[in-house]
């Protein structure tokens, strides 16, 4: 079982200042992952990109100290967390910066990214720095081959990530629009599928957004469409609310508390299983 979008080490206080975004402590996140792996889980794609406080070497440690495997992703967010350093490279210095975090690893480190994500906009319109990043991603993931994925908050910004991503080459069988369960209009999750991307109902649990029981009923409508196999599923922890030892539901919560919504809803395991195993794996594997 993957959760596709998560975050384990993140350091936003600098920018927010607010010590809830603060995910730096090791002995939490082996105890966090501990419950994800009793469950039945098995890999977390941590998108904790340049600018949010990322740990690719803790990650590493973590991962082999639970026993699950980890990804890591690269990229940068939207433009209000772009490091500073960022406005004076030009898109091809991005892209190749980026493809050497994929394909020889972090700065520093041997450790390497398997997904261009999160790739940040704000959610009202897409600013021209976070156009030329989107365009770098495109140019890495023709040279990587990996997927990329996006945020996409709140309105139907997805559709113009979309546009740029194809404009400028990228391989849409391998872009993933997030959050979309954030905007709670199936039209909108319909005719981005239509595109051929893919899409992320990466919040779930997250009540202030949306409720789990409209998020499992746009799945019911959505598999119903033909459209099961392009659909994951996540919760993207990055705070420490979110999180059992601060009183929230763990990486866990799509498997104890998400999954049985949708079998309540005739949801086959069947197909919950494509949803959480194969779908991940067909994103990443391509086939």
């Amino acid at each position: 079982m993957t959760l596709p979008h998560e975050h384990v080490f993140m350091d936003l206080y600098e920018i927010t200042m607010n010590s809830h975004l603060i995910l730096c402590d090791p002995e939490v996140a082996r105890y966090e992952l501990g419950f994800f792996k009793e469950c039945g889980g098995s890999t977390i794609v941590d998108q904790t990109v340049h600018g949010l406080g990322s740990d690719p070497e803790a990650l590493r440690e973590v991962a082999r100290d639970v026993g699950i495997n980890i990804i890591a992703g690269t990229g940068f967010y939207w433009e209000k967390f772009h490091p500073p350093w960022l406005r004076d490279m030009t898109g091809r210095d991005i892209a190749a910066m980026l493809v050497k975090d994929l394909a020889e690893g972090f700065y520093g480190t041997d450790v390497r990214a398997g997904i261009l994500g999160e790739i940040g906009t704000h959610h009202r319109r897409i600013s021209a720095a976070e156009e030329r990043v989107i365009r770098a991603c495109a140019v890495a993931q023709r040279e990587t081959g990996v997927p990329i994925s996006t945020h996409a908050l709140f309105t139907r910004i997805g559709m113009e990530q979309v546009r740029l991503f194809e404009e400028a080459g990228a391989n849409l069988d391998k872009l993933v629009i997030g959050h979309v369960d954030t905007t709670p209009d199936v039209d909108y999750h319909l005719e981005l599928l239509r595109r051929g991307v893919w899409i992320a109902y990466d919040a779930i649990g997250q009540l202030d957004k949306q409720t789990d029981e409209r998020r499992a009923d746009a799945i019911v409508r959505l598999i119903g469409a033909g459209y099961r196999d392009r659909i994951l599923l996540s919760t993207d922890v990055g705070k420490r609310g979110a999180m059992r030892s601060y009183g929230g539901t763990g990486y866990d919560h799509v498997i104890t508390r998400f999954l049985p919504l949708l079998w309540e809803r005739g949801i086959s395991k069947d197909d919950t299983t494509a949803l959480t195993v194969d779908n991940p794996r067909r994103l990443f594997s391509g086939s």
